[in-house]
């Protein structure tokens, strides 16, 4: 069941938005209150049908900060376009006028194509926007804070509107192009997207259109370059960069108090094919053609595509068995200090008869961190081979002396620490540190009831 955060929206409107995905936590609630901001609100999905996860992207935006790049876009406006279409049809409900008709969504589909063609911006960009300003409600209320922001795209001081002192029921296709004409070529009074990706920079690097929606949302960005850093709303980019990218459903985790703080992506699982980021794996919902999947907090480190079969040996003991694909076991150097290292392999064979082994060295040093190497052989098989399971811990909980982030929702109290890394999930870490979910969660308070919102490199309070 979705909760339904109150939203305070661009201008004096306050009101509970309905149709498009919302943060998870109830303090995402957005103020618009700056002249230049836009945006009636992030709001929450009345669909189940969810075809990717949120990804939290903080930094500047950057493919080498694990920001996608093109090739994790839709593939297409018209794929897009349909996946946000139920969005579209129930986005109206909240402001208690009618929701638009098939005939009016077509005619948002038919002006944002059309206004694409003759402003060279990019359709997916433009719909991007238009969701997340008013989810494609074509009568949503014109907000007014000294400057009016009317339509589709709450553009600057706009004149298309079917809501604006009267509402027009149905809504004329001239109004509905006019309206994206005003948040997209801009108007006498402010700058549209046109002006905005001008601003920002090269639009063949996918990092201008993150920068220039974060101008279009509040007029500027920070002196710092950070995109979740400023004034208005702070999650605008990861949330545009996300639309982009397959999120047309489903709750959003980025936390507008949290994300100005973060330098990179915390995750990057993009569901179509782009540079990979990390380990990735086929999308479950797509043919593996087609889609893929990408998930790093090290943008600059890539491996090859596996589905993992995990097995863990103890270095110092156990030799690694020889197989086609062999992985290395690495025994510690001895030091005055007990230290353990362990070798967790895994060995899987993709559709085109590749086998790919990806070995993982952990060790329980404060400081260190997982280091992914990999080995690619031929293979005459469309089977893995599955290592042997062992017992042993991933790794080992420490004191915070690490190098690596802290949770920003761990207990302040915190006197033992456990850093995530590649491959970790809850139970993992339970096991490995010996303490409940339940105690997980008390000492970590931003972790969902099912756990599955861990934060890969950050550490994580396991004893307070």
């Amino acid at each position: 069941m979705l909760s339904l955060p109150l939203i305070l929206a661009a201008g004096s409107l306050s009101t509970l938005i309905a149709g498009a995905p919302v943060p998870s936590s109830p303090l995402s609630v957005h103020t618009h209150a700056d002249r230049h901001s836009h945006s009636l609100s992030h709001a929450p999905s009345v669909s189940h049908r969810s075809v990717q996860s949120y990804n939290v992207l903080g930094g500047n935006g950057k493919i080498a900060a694990g920001w996608p790049d093109h090739d994790n876009w839709w593939p297409s406006f018209s794929e897009m376009f349909e996946a946000n279409r139920d969005t579209i049809s129930q986005s109206c409900t909240q402001w208690n006028v009618a929701n638009p008709s098939d005939d009016e969504i077509d005619n948002i589909s038919k002006a944002i194509q059309e206004v694409s063609s003759s402003s060279g911006v990019d359709p997916r960009f433009i719909l991007a926007v238009v969701i997340q300003e008013s989810n494609g409600c074509v009568r949503a209320p014109t907000t007014n804070y000294g400057v009016t922001n009317p339509g589709l795209m709450q553009s600057h001081n706009g004149q298309g509107s079917c809501n604006n002192g009267g509402v027009q029921d149905p809504c004329p296709y001239d109004q509905i192009k006019q309206m994206i004409q005003d948040g997209t070529e801009g108007t006498s009074d402010g700058d549209g997207l046109k002006q905005c990706l001008a601003q920002a920079g090269d639009a063949s690097d996918a990092a201008a259109f993150y920068t220039a929606a974060r101008i279009y949302n509040s007029g500027s960005v920070a002196a710092s370059g950070n995109l979740g850093q400023g004034i208005a709303t702070h999650c605008y980019s990861s949330d545009v960069a996300n639309r982009l990218t397959g999120w047309a459903t489903g709750p959003s985790t980025c936390e507008p108090n949290v994300i100005g703080s973060l330098d990179k992506a915390v995750t990057s699982i993009f569901r179509f094919t782009g540079s990979l980021l990390g380990g990735s794996e086929s999308d479950s919902d797509s043919p593996a053609s087609s889609s893929t999947e990408a998930e790093t907090a090290a943008p600059t480190t890539a491996a090859p595509t596996t589905t993992e079969a995990p097995a863990t040996t103890e270095a110092p003991t156990t030799e690694a068995p020889t197989t086609e694909a062999p992985a290395t076991t690495q025994a510690p150097a001895p030091t005055e200090e007990p230290s353990t290292t362990i070798t967790s392999t895994s060995t899987s064979t993709s559709t085109s008869t590749s086998t790919n082994t990806v070995t993982y060295t952990v060790t329980d040093s404060p400081t260190s961190t997982a280091a992914p190497t990999s080995a690619e052989t031929s293979t005459s098989t469309s089977t893995a081979t599955e290592p042997p399971a062992t017992t042993a811990p991933a790794a080992a909980a420490t004191s915070s002396s690490s190098s690596a982030p802290i949770y920003p929702y761990a207990s302040t109290s915190c006197t033992q620490y456990y850093t995530v890394t590649d491959g970790d999930y809850c139970l993992k870490v339970e096991s490995a540190v010996g303490i409940s979910l339940a105690q997980l969660r008390e000492l970590n308070s931003g972790l969902t009831e099912d756990c599955t919102n861990l934060w890969l490199g950050y550490q994580y309070c396991v004893k307070a």
